[in-house]
């Protein structure tokens, strides 16, 4: 019935088979698992990670680079977000509800086009 759509289900499926070796390298290094262990109280006290970090947002400052400063800022703060209690309750359930991930979905839409707008539409 649908055998139209065989060539286009082929490009796709290639499409992510170029994709496996890069998905097969992040699950044998343990990726997901070494971002969920992360001691974001130990990382922001520890100097190789601070030091850099704000030597970074020093030279973001001198620059006058307003928008790699808003967007360091978008990033660490969602980063942060990840480890309320609030997402931890939403993750932690056997089946996620509707209206615990709507405002989720929300947040990382406006942050994503806030970025995108920087990124490629804000004239400097």
């Amino acid at each position: 019935m649908f055998e139209f759509l065989a060539p286009v289900f082929a490009a796709i499926k290639s499409f992510f088979m170029f994709f496996k070796p890069v998905l097969d390298f992040i699950i044998d290094t343990k990726v997901p698992e070494q971002i969920q262990n992360i001691d974001s109280g130990a990382l922001f006290t520890n100097g190789w990670f601070l030091v850099p970090f704000l030597a970074m947002l020093g030279w973001n400052v001198y620059k006058k680079a307003v928008n790699e400063l808003i967007i360091i800022l978008l990033v660490t703060g969602a980063w942060a977000f990840c480890g309320t209690p609030y997402m931890q309750d939403v993750l932690g359930r056997e089946e996620i509800a509707l209206d615990a991930v709507l405002p989720l979905v929300f947040g990382a839409c406006t942050i994503l086009g806030i970025i995108i707008y920087l990124v490629f539409l804000k004239d400097d």
